[in-house]
């Protein structure tokens, strides 16, 4: 994960992201429950891409805001820019850090995503919201390599969310008899948050699964057009081919 090192001035501050921003508005979308977390797609995944989604939504907001107060800096960063949006989510208010990582938050569980407009203007400062996870521990149970280590830390190596969907990952031997079908992320650890059951957030239409997902057999025989008219549009479609493949070789 070298990019994280690489971009570590950057994230020291939103000034260095956007020059003149004042406030940071942090948003959360939902998306399905995976209902069986290890094995095939992620969740988050099978709709349409989420970056460009909630782009979209984030500029129509901006675009709004600019009618009423006229804006000269604002900055659209999802999953992409050199930002820390955790860190944000929660000073926001979005949520609290989960043992597995992940945000938190009452109405959505834990199955969302984040989205952030960085402002020129002075907007009110929002309340963090309580850590309410308490002596919980199934997501640390559930993840199927240990790389959850309870205390908000996710051991990269041996996340299979990570080394299923970068490119760059190196996959051992060990790692790869874990993966167990997992072709593009696993969400075993989102999955089974008991917050989930109690959520109440609608999730993004543009989140549902389109089409059906196809098997690691289908995959292996894929050519690029193949690939192209089923995934084009999608986050998966961002990986390739070539590391879908090599997926689904290991299941």
């Amino acid at each position: 994960m070298q990019y994280l090192h690489r971009h570590a001035e950057l994230k020291e501050h939103p000034e260095n992201v956007a020059p003149g921003v004042k406030s940071i508005i942090a948003v959360a979308a939902r998306y399905p429950l995976n209902e069986e977390p290890g094995s095939g797609f992620t969740s988050c995944a099978r709709g349409l891409d989420y970056h460009d989604v909630i782009r979209f939504k984030l500029r129509m907001l901006a675009t709004h805001i600019n009618e009423i107060q006229s804006l000269n800096v604002h900055r659209v960063c999802v999953d992409s820019a050199p930002l820390l949006e955790r860190e944000w989510a929660i000073r926001a208010g979005i949520g609290w850090q989960g043992k597995q990582g992940q945000l938190i938050n009452p109405v959505a569980g834990s199955c969302f995503l984040l989205g952030f407009l960085l402002v020129d203007i002075e907007l009110e400062t929002s309340a963090p919201l309580e850590n309410q996870g308490g002596d919980c521990n199934l997501c640390i149970s559930a993840c199927p390599t240990g790389a959850a280590l309870g205390d908000g830390r996710v051991d990269a190596r041996k996340c299979l969310s990570y080394l299923t969907i970068e490119p760059s990952a190196v996959v051992s031997e060990e790692m790869k008899q874990a993966m167990r079908g997992a072709l593009f992320g696993c969400d075993c650890c989102t999955a089974v948050c008991p917050w989930n059951d109690s959520a109440t957030a609608p999730v993004m239409p543009e989140f549902e699964e389109l089409m059906p997902l196809p098997s690691a057999q289908e995959i292996l025989a894929w050519s690029e057009d193949d690939f192209k008219m089923r995934f084009k549009g999608t986050s998966i479609y961002r990986t390739g081919l070539e590391q879908l493949k090599q997926n689904a070789r290991a299941c």
